[in-house]
């Protein structure tokens, strides 16, 4: 048994014809499965995302020591090492645990963006660009898929993510959680009204995109 403060990860062998990790992936409120979480190596390629029964699995593997990350936005990510034998696919189920939301009052104060105040502006882009072509699935970019996923946002008085959602699909479940992953990260100029910076709720697209050279990308 591997155990964190806020995950836990169960493993076990099963005959397999090639070396190989699987397992599902559940929330510990609940043990519901987690759709759409990336299971990735650390420093590898290699990554996958769980089904909508939050199963997962991870081919091409080498025999040996590997470490992976587990995320799904709104949980603790988890890191766990894994050794993967030759002849045998090893099992790991994971357990994530919910981070707590602010509380509903927290949010209370809030407004929707009104015309008359200053747009945020976001001032990491590169850094957000580097997120998202890093997490991109790669059966996605080969295939050349993209798309645009809308998010609420909701931006304290210092241009800070206080909470997200979704507001329009992308199409692609794996894209949506991503952006969502990623607007954790986003840091923003705050919206203003005159010159006070105020405290709102603003719509934010997140694209996807896929370069002639094959090679992923995007924007928030």
């Amino acid at each position: 048994m591997i155990a964190a403060a806020f995950a836990l990860a169960l493993a076990s062998f099963v005959p397999q014809e090639a070396p190989s990790v699987h397992g599902v992936v559940l929330s510990a409120e609940g043990d519901r499965p987690i759709a759409y979480a990336q299971v990735r190596v650390v420093g590898d390629s290699v990554a996958g995302w769980t089904n909508q029964q939050g199963r997962y699995r991870l081919d091409g593997l080498e025999p040996g020591t590997w470490r992976l990350r587990v995320a799904h936005p709104g949980h603790d990510s988890l890191d766990l090492a894994v050794t993967v034998p030759g002849n045998r696919a090893l099992e790991v189920d994971v357990i994530l645990r919910a981070l707590p939301g602010p509380p509903v009052d927290a949010l209370s104060d809030f407004e929707p963006f009104r015309v008359a105040y200053t747009l945020p502006a976001l001032l990491n882009g590169e850094e957000v660009t580097r997120l998202i072509r890093d997490a991109y699935p790669e059966d996605l970019a080969i295939r050349g898929v993209g798309g645009e996923s809308v998010l609420w946002l909701w931006l304290d008085e210092l241009g800070t993510v206080v909470r997200s959602s979704l507001s329009e699909s992308s199409g692609q479940p794996a894209l949506d959680s991503i952006a969502l992953g990623v607007s954790e990260r986003m840091r923003f100029r705050p919206a203003k009204n005159r010159d006070q910076a105020v405290r709102v709720i603003v719509r934010i697209p997140v694209i996807f995109n896929v370069l002639e050279s094959g090679e992923p990308t995007g924007s928030g």
